[in-house]
């Protein structure tokens, strides 16, 4: 699987018979859940939602399905990102959500993790108990489940074929004590889907944990490529943690050329401006393929 992320993209701009051109096999879209703020924002608010519902200045759910139905026609697979760990919190900084957030998930108390911030990221219990600098939420609880399962059936219903579930790495695993990832995938209307969890930074034990429920996108080879799915430069590393933003677009175009010699699952990230993506040495690693 040869996925493009199409970072931040409008998604009525998504010009499906150039990504199938290019080879292609599936497009990750930005998360698509409504949003504190529109207009010309900075693209971490992309991962603050204020509820689990379709639509958002980068695309409407009529755009999504429209967008969907075209991807079928040419065999590509429509990816969303999903934001479930956590919500829009306040500006001040306080672990407090945001007065936009749809209040039958503010008003629950049940709903969110305690208010105090990871500290030690060595620390699993920190990991998973703990905030990231937003309200994070106990995805354990099954009345939020409920909510979750409706709305990523929703999108299923639209006609996506697959999740990236961001922030994974802080959502429990069945030996953690919660069954998040067994009830959700289970509850989801359709068995076929291509399905990945973004557990990056993380030791090989965590990420094999991962991997017994849902395909790993992470920076790591250690997985078996069947089950996982790798990149040279991701929006974490472009955009946040900046250490692949000084490496030229040659060089990228070069370490993808590798990767796609080792890994049968690879996501390349199309920089904000910048169309490496269209160029012809991509169209043409893509070619030869086994």
């Amino acid at each position: 699987m040869r996925i493009l992320h199409l970072f931040n993209y409008y998604l009525k701009d998504i010009n499906i018979d150039k990504v199938k051109d290019q080879g292609f096999d599936a497009i990750q879209i930005s998360p698509i859940q409504p949003l504190k703020e529109e207009g010309q924002i900075p693209w971490y608010l992309l991962y603050q939602p204020i509820n689990f519902s379709i639509g958002n200045q980068y695309g409407s759910r009529e755009e999504l399905i429209k967008l969907c139905n075209e991807s079928k026609e040419n065999n590509i697979k429509i990816i969303v990102d999903v934001v479930l760990n956590h919500v829009a919190g306040k500006d001040n900084g306080e672990l407090i959500p945001s007065e936009k957030v749809d209040n039958d998930i503010k008003s629950n108390p049940d709903f969110f993790k305690d208010n105090r911030n990871i500290i030690n990221y060595e620390d699993r219990r920190e990991v998973i108990d703990l905030c990231i600098g937003l309200p994070c939420l106990r995805l354990d609880n099954y009345q939020l489940q409920d909510i979750i399962i409706k709305f990523l059936n929703d999108l299923i219903d639209c006609g996506v074929d697959g999740f990236r579930f961001d922030a994974a790495k802080h959502i429990k695993l069945p030996s953690e004590g919660s069954d998040f990832w067994i009830r959700v995938l289970n509850k989801l209307k359709r068995r076929d889907l291509f399905n990945y969890a973004e557990v990056i930074f993380s030791p090989k034990e965590i990420l094999e944990e991962y991997s017994k429920y849902v395909n790993v996108l992470t920076e790591s080879e250690a997985l078996n490529e069947d089950i996982s799915i790798s990149f040279v430069e991701s929006h974490d590393s472009y955009l946040e943690f900046c250490y692949t933003n000084k490496i030229s677009s040659e060089d990228i175009i070069k370490k993808y050329k590798e990767l796609c010699r080792r890994r049968k699952n690879t996501l390349f990230y199309a920089r904000p401006f910048d169309n490496t993506w269209q160029r012809e040495e991509i169209k043409i690693i893509h070619q030869k393929r086994e």
